[in-house]
């Protein structure tokens, strides 16, 4: 029989590593405040230099992190990948993940209220919404990109469905047809409505308020959900590889809470902007 010892390291060896303590994202959040003091300063045109020197100070704490992260992420995916053979269920994540999503949809709840917060003070403030002379937009890709987010969380729902029931195909036939759903959105937003409305002058972010709130609301809007797909592209990669299972799916679950949430905002952006642009028409 082997020692305690030899026990111990065989241990070891078969456990995956996780980092989960890192005193990056604070100071990125921390330099990410400063950054923004900066850009209130530069437009308002006081302490110019300090103004630089805050926005600046960004980019120094984020150079800093990618130096300091991305030197491990070549020896970390190799040891994970080696260590989790291909159809064996990954054990319990050493994070709740379920705090986790939780979390994270708290701070979305935060900026996209913030977000909104502005567009309705600005909205009320002016008194007729939107402002005399603004275009009818046309929603024929917003009515399909809408189409395109409830039919990609109805099938998501679907496949994970399929996958509690362990019918392994057709959850990733599932997963990967959400995947290819989630990624037509943006390729129509920033493809061809942006494009189309930018340069044939019909609105832009410089045509007062109504043009500026549409371009940051669904700019914000369009950068989540190609997080969100991101986020199905590497579900799809460990699907493939076998780590999902009726007893552990807890990462995948909290991806389609987010893709729901980022489902549920694009209602309302959809509601405002493109059907709220014809209320004085």
């Amino acid at each position: 029989m082997g020692s305690a010892a030899e026990f111990s390291q065989g241990k070891d060896e078969e456990a995956p590593e996780y980092l989960e303590h890192s005193i990056w994202p604070a100071l990125i959040a921390l330099a990410i405040g400063v950054a923004f003091t900066g850009l209130f300063f530069l437009l308002k045109g006081m302490v110019l230099i300090a103004g630089v020197l805050m926005m600046l100070s960004f980019g120094a704490v984020f150079g800093g992190f990618l130096y300091s992260d991305t030197r491990n992420w070549a020896s970390t995916i190799s040891k994970s990948l080696g260590r989790i053979p291909r159809d064996k269920a990954l054990g319990p994540f050493p994070v709740d993940i379920n705090l986790t999503i939780q979390i994270i949809i708290l701070t979305e709840l935060l900026l996209f209220g913030g977000a909104f917060g502005e567009y309705f003070a600005i909205r009320f403030r002016l008194g007729v919404w939107p402002p005399l002379g603004s275009p009818i937009l046309d929603d024929f890709i917003a009515r399909i990109q809408t189409l395109i987010l409830i039919s990609s969380s109805v099938l998501v729902e679907w496949s994970i469905w399929q996958l509690k029931q362990g019918k392994q195909t057709a959850f990733k036939a599932g997963l990967v047809g959400t995947t290819i759903l989630g990624s037509l959105f943006p390729i129509l937003q920033f493809g061809f409505e942006w494009p189309h409305l930018i340069l044939s002058n019909i609105l832009t972010p410089a045509s007062g308020f109504f043009g500026a709130s549409f371009f940051l609301l669904t700019g914000i809007h369009g950068a989540h959900v190609v997080v969100g797909v991101i986020a199905y592209c590497y579900t799809d990669v460990r699907a493939f590889m076998g780590q999902y299972s009726p007893e552990n799916h807890g990462f995948l679950e909290a991806t389609s809470t987010y893709w729901h949430f980022v489902h549920i905002v694009w209602l309302f952006l959809f509601a405002l902007l493109w059907q709220g642009s014809r209320f004085i028409h």
